[in-house]
């Protein structure tokens, strides 16, 4: 069997488009900065199952860049360290089985186990087992956030946690705002993400409070937007300006906004929260739902949908103090935040034996876990059987 080296892996499933896949990418661009050869080892997920489901174009264009090498399913691959990429790629199973002997090796956890309703979308005791069998590793998990750390704690001792968070890194050279927020007569309110209704609100009157002009001299402007889905939902998008998503470069829509507004589903839980951090980083006040409070703390302001017009009009009614702490913010996140730490946290990681104690908060006691672990399972079963009927029909 032919054996492959470098000094960093990446198992991802190429077709994750939004923070998952730039979280990744800004990973891979510093490890090859500070001089590490980076092996790229795509994978098919059955996690993916429409075909509308289309391979990142950024993230393919990385096996093309000097320094990235294509790995190939099959092989044997050694390397100093590998990182799996989003445990639903392989809750879910992937085609390829590759042996993979590293010294380290991480699951990076983008996304929390548990549902906003209480339910579990992956169980993470079986997703390491996928792992194990189809590289021959047992990753220790590695999550972005303290949100889904206390989500994984919930299945300890049958996990080892890295001791830190491996959180999200920027670039940030490449934030840079082109213009102060509120420079001219009309003020922008607006907001990006994929466009998935999970990322909204349920209640057609939360995103019009958090979105909608408050009055003469404002205007809408949002990236990736579920139209239909907010239409029938009884929304009024009537004056907005919708750019698809990725339909510009983040940093320039970040630049065309006044405020960045940003709430979601009572169904989501937001495990990190990349474009909050992207809009800090453009030097954009930020209004928060308040469940994202744990996550950035004083970064924002906090507030209910209904809230939010009377935060616009005190934002811009002080222009220069908003202008003042959108700077100290910004020079906060990008020392907090910065990819050019991502060599020194990687020796960190490099050196760390995991744990698999419960301390500290868990999202769900033991009994509870057991109980979500035993309702996936059934789903689990009978999606497959009514797959299986359909086949055989």
């Amino acid at each position: 069997m032919t054996t492959e080296r470098a000094d960093i892996v990446l198992v991802y499933d190429p077709r994750f488009s939004g923070g998952t896949a730039t979280a990744m990418l800004a990973d891979a661009r510093a490890f090859h900065g500070s001089g590490a050869t980076v092996g790229l080892l795509p994978v098919t997920s059955g996690f993916f199952t429409g075909d509308g489901d289309r391979p990142n174009a950024a993230v393919l264009e990385l096996a093309d860049l000097r320094g990235f090498e294509l790995l190939k399913p099959g092989t044997t691959v050694v390397t100093d360290t590998v990182f799996f990429h989003h445990p639903l790629t392989f809750f879910h199973k992937v085609a390829e089985t590759t042996e993979i002997r590293a010294d380290t090796s991480v699951l990076v956890a983008h996304h929390p186990p548990f549902r906003g309703d209480g339910s579990l979308e992956y169980d993470p005791i079986a997703t390491t087992r996928t792992i194990r069998r189809a590289f021959g590793t047992s990753p220790m998990w590695a999550p972005v956030s303290g949100v889904i750390r206390q989500h994984l704690r919930s299945f300890l001792p049958f996990l080892r946690l890295t001791g830190s968070d491996w959180v999200n890194a920027f670039d940030a050279r490449h934030w840079a705002p082109s213009r102060q927020v509120f420079d001219g007569p009309v003020a922008t309110v607006g907001r990006h993400s994929r466009e998935d209704v999970l990322k909204w609100p349920d209640r057609a009157a939360d995103v019009t409070a958090a979105l909608a002009p408050p009055g003469p001299g404002w205007r809408t402007r949002v990236m990736g937007c579920p139209v239909q889905a907010l239409e029938a939902a009884g929304v009024d998008l009537g004056g907005w300006d919708i750019v698809p998503f990725n339909g510009e470069p983040v940093d320039r829509f970040l630049d065309s906004l006044d405020v960045f507004s940003y709430f979601h589903s009572d169904r989501w839980i937001e495990a990190f929260g990349r474009t909050v951090l992207e809009a800090m980083l453009m030097e954009r006040p930020c209004i928060l739902d308040h469940r994202l409070r744990e996550t950035f703390g004083p970064l924002a302001q906090y507030a209910a949908p209904a809230q939010v017009p009377d935060l616009l009009a005190a934002l811009r009614n002080d222009p220069a103090g908003t202008r003042s702490r959108c700077a100290e913010i910004r020079g906060t996140v990008a020392d907090r935040y910065a990819s050019a730490a991502i060599p020194d946290r990687l020796r960190d990681l490099q050196g760390d034996p995991g744990t698999s104690r419960r301390d500290g908060p868990v999202q769900a006691s033991p009994l509870v876990t057991l109980r979500k672990l035993a309702g996936l399972a059934r789903r689990e079963y009978s999606a497959a059987r009514a797959t299986q009927g359909g086949t055989s029909r």
